[in-house]
């Protein structure tokens, strides 16, 4: 998908979609097996930690209520959604996108989106330079070292916080600004968009209710 309009529509209807109902899930993750270069996302670290957050709250659940696997299918599926929109994000997209959605209102929130995905870019830049210093070091990660690499991974927040406030103060900016945004969508990007909204209709309208109203 080319066009990031119909991109974070899609990516947002099927997580509804998938949060809904396990048909739903079941219909976004081929929709996600579809996608072309889908695998990327789930070779992120990023994903491995999701993951492991999923299953403990799912082993939780599943104790507790007896929801959860049916907590874990939906969850992943969102979570494999999420990477694929990481992983397919370009910079500006979401400044234009706003722009677009909210005129001149959206230009701030815009702007704090796109700082925001840089602020994750960074962080996992980070982390993975400190895996490769750990390595070379011969350094198991425990809890000896969890410490200091989560201070240094707010430091460099912090730092990098300053710097920008710093740019944008430089650059006179105070409130708002101007963007005219250009979209070239196709028809894939239609398409994609048709088949994500009638997976919602049939995860809010099961397949049997659907032929219960044509009857």
């Amino acid at each position: 998908m080319q066009d990031p309009r119909i991109r974070i529509f899609v990516i947002i209807v099927l997580s509804v979609a998938a949060f809904i109902s396990l048909a739903g899930a079941a219909l976004a993750f081929l929709y996600w097996i579809c996608i072309p270069g889908r695998l990327r996302c789930i070779r992120r670290p990023a994903a491995i930690l999701f993951l492991s957050m999923i299953v403990v709250v799912s082993g939780i659940s599943e104790f507790t209520t007896g929801n959860g696997l049916s907590y874990f299918i939906r969850m992943t599926v969102i979570l494999l959604l999420a990477l694929y929109a990481y992983t397919a994000y370009v910079p500006g997209e979401f400044f234009r996108v706003s722009v677009w959605l909210f005129g001149r209102r959206g230009f701030d929130p815009g702007l704090i989106a796109e700082m925001s995905m840089e602020a994750l870019n960074d962080l996992e830049d980070d982390s993975s330079k400190i895996r490769i210093a750990l390595r070379q070091k011969e350094v198991p990660l425990g809890i000896s070292t969890l410490v200091p690499v989560i201070g240094m991974f707010v430091l460099n927040q912090i730092r990098r916080a300053h710097d920008q406030a710093d740019l944008l103060t430089v650059r006179g900016y105070r409130k708002g600004g101007t963007l005219c945004p250009e979209f070239h969508p196709k028809i894939p990007d239609y398409v994609s968009g048709i088949v994500a909204i009638c997976i919602l209709f049939i995860a809010i309208f099961p397949v049997r209710d659907i032929f219960i109203l044509l009857h």
